[in-house]
């Protein structure tokens, strides 16, 4: 019992005293220093807009029947007898968005204060003693 106590406290001071992520990342930081700078991402978005018919009726006395196409929207004007029709159609427009966004590589985060680590070591100690004295009552 008494080695698995020595065990226990040895491998949660090893635990709470080993190196930590800042560490690490400041040794890296020294090597590379661009590790840390903002790199751009580009957001792409495109939008298609659907096919838009769209008919209209008149009255005229003539049959003929004409065919305009300007800026890719092409319109077809048919006269039949009294009636005028006209059919136009537009074309589907690709529209595309293009953002730079700039996102850092490395996010930081709050070191432990000294209250937070003391409350952490005092829940550790809190539940190893439970842990032993639930040991010690089923032995």
């Amino acid at each position: 019992m008494r080695g698995l106590w020595q065990l226990i406290v040895g491998v949660t001071l090893l635990t709470l005293t080993s190196c930590s992520a800042s560490y690490h990342l400041k040794r890296a930081i020294a090597k590379d220093p661009t590790i840390v700078k903002s790199q751009p991402v580009i957001i792409d978005t495109t939008v298609i807009t659907p096919i838009r018919p769209s008919k209209g009726t008149f009255i005229i006395n003539r049959d003929t029947s004409l065919t305009f196409e300007q800026n890719g929207v092409k319109t077809l004007l048919k006269v039949v007898h009294d009636t005028f029709t006209v059919e136009v159609e537009c074309p589907p427009d690709t529209i595309r968005i293009q953002k730079e966004i700039l996102v850092p590589k490395v996010v930081y985060q709050e070191k432990l204060s000294n209250f937070d680590l003391v409350k952490l070591v005092i829940v550790s100690l809190i539940i190893i003693s439970l842990i032993a004295f639930v040991r010690r009552l089923i032995n």
